[in-house]
């Protein structure tokens, strides 16, 4: 044969073999885009997903809300506006708190009122009704940090006391002898101004000069930020038998950590109806014939016995998806409004 016919021969085979490649070259071009459509069409139904279950859980939010409040506004009615630890709202924010199965996941949350803290905003520029209450409100705060923070000394609680004050304040001029503003958190390797303006959340106090991780965590149980609001009012039923210090810090050190701690002990089943009520019970009534410094009032005087502000703290599950939330409640026996919501802590 000669070498033409051999070379006619063999040309039909080349072209066999280059159209199977084409072949195999368009194959995989198919399963490579067959594979990412089918990719982006999972991760499309899992977006629409997640957002389905995102919106169902703030719905199951807002319902989380309207029972709270029509749970805790029944039980004030019916003790005539009084607030204390035998309620239910109470009873069942111990331990895991409330459960409330729902389609398609659960709510877990726990009611804490926020009248049996310590309301940082109450240290703000004309605190309450007078702005002589700030030195009292100071002292207050350094008697807290000293009770509750184990390795803090008094300097450090100035610089932070002073430094709280001053990042409440309208105004950039330091005020009492410790105090910080922008100029000081300018000048730190991650700068930033301070607020000169009220707390929005408690976790801004990490921000303030003084406050290390261990510091802001030491305290963090025993305090609270009330976004609208200045005053202190602190409900002696309500006060966790773990927080002597709270009232300690409160009456100005007038009352001991042990007095404290046995009148939370020993507080009447059920309530006090009065603070007068309430001082039949020794320990606070040894604290009302102490003397503070001139400036500084009566020991009792932010003591109290009701309560209109109640925190919902809340994990709304719905599927795989978890949404932690916070909302504050202003609670009467008249009324009841939302008067703060956001994310809260995981």
């Amino acid at each position: 044969m000669s070498p033409q016919r051999i070379s006619n021969c063999a040309r039909p085979q080349q072209q066999q073999g280059v159209a199977l490649l084409m072949v195999l070259l368009v194959i995989a071009l198919v399963t490579v885009l067959a594979v990412s459509l089918s990719g982006r069409s999972h991760h499309a139904v899992q977006r629409t997903l997640n957002l389905g279950q995102a919106e169902q859980a703030y719905w199951y939010w807002l319902s989380a809300e309207d029972i709270v409040r029509e749970l805790v506004q029944t039980e004030i009615k019916e003790d005539d506006g009084i607030a204390h630890l035998q309620q239910l709202w109470a009873q069942q924010s111990t331990g895991a708190g409330m459960a409330f199965p729902v389609e398609g996941g659960v709510i877990q949350g726990k009611v804490k009122d926020l009248r049996s803290c310590f309301n940082l905003n109450s240290l703000a520029f004309g605190a309450s009704e007078d702005d002589a209450l700030l030195p009292r409100r100071k002292a207050q705060l350094r008697h807290l940090l000293l009770a509750v923070v184990t390795e803090i000394d008094a300097y450090t609680a100035d610089v932070i006391v002073d430094s709280v004050a001053d990042w409440l304040d309208e105004d950039s001029d330091i005020g009492g002898s410790y105090g910080s503003e922008s100029i000081d958190y300018l000048s730190l390797p991650f700068p930033y101004q301070a607020a000169n303006a009220w707390f929005a959340q408690v976790s801004e106090l990490r921000l303030i000069r003084g406050v290390s991780a261990s510091i802001y965590q030491q305290l963090r149980p025993y305090i609270c930020v009330l976004p609208k609001d200045n005053s202190l009012r602190i409900n002696v039923n309500t006060v966790s038998p773990d927080h002597p210090e709270l009232l300690h810090a409160v009456t100005v050190g007038a009352m001991t950590e042990d007095d404290a701690t046995s009148f939370l002990a020993n507080r009447q089943h059920g309530g006090y109806d009065s603070i007068d009520a309430a001082r039949q019970q020794g320990a606070l009534n040894h604290a009302a014939g102490r003397e503070l410094e001139a400036n500084l009032g009566q020991p009792l005087d932010d003591l109290d016995v009701s309560s209109n502000y109640f925190q919902l703290n809340a994990t709304i599950g719905v599927g795989d998806f978890k949404l932690p939330v916070e909302s504050q409640l202003m609670i009467t026996q008249d009324t009841t409004a939302v008067i703060y919501r956001g994310l809260g802590e995981p």
